[in-house]
């Protein structure tokens, strides 16, 4: 009876291990590599998504920068006032920060300087 169990449990492991090579040679392999084509077709897609939505998200960026730049100059009462000789109009944010922070510097305790953007 031991020896019985021994012969069915021998080859029914010798033709699980004969079917198991063949699956593996001939159709794990074929879908592995079928699969591949797809996985760099869904790595080029996923690089032509990023690269659009970087372009549409740069493009509205754009679209709602303001043309200029002013400093807005305010005295110690809050009232909006024009200092003649101090540059006021910029073409970017930063020379307009840099200007601001200057101004700041130098009439601290007599006026109070922001920079605000301009859609026009």
């Amino acid at each position: 009876m031991n020896m019985l169990f021994d012969l069915i449990i021998s080859i029914f492991v010798k033709t699980f291990g004969i079917t198991y090579k063949w699956v593996d040679q001939n159709m794990i392999s074929s879908i592995f590599n079928f699969l591949k084509t797809f996985e760099y077709a869904i790595i080029i897609c996923c690089a032509i998504v990023f690269l659009l939505v970087t372009v549409f998200i740069m493009l509205r960026q754009v679209r709602e920068l303001p043309k200029s730049y002013i400093v807005e100059v305010m005295d110690v009462y809050g009232q909006k006032v024009a200092p003649e000789g101090l540059r006021l109009v910029f073409a970017t944010y930063d020379a307009a920060e840099s200007y601001a922070h200057l101004y700041r510097s130098i009439y601290s305790e007599q006026y109070k300087f922001r920079v605000i953007g301009l859609k026009d």
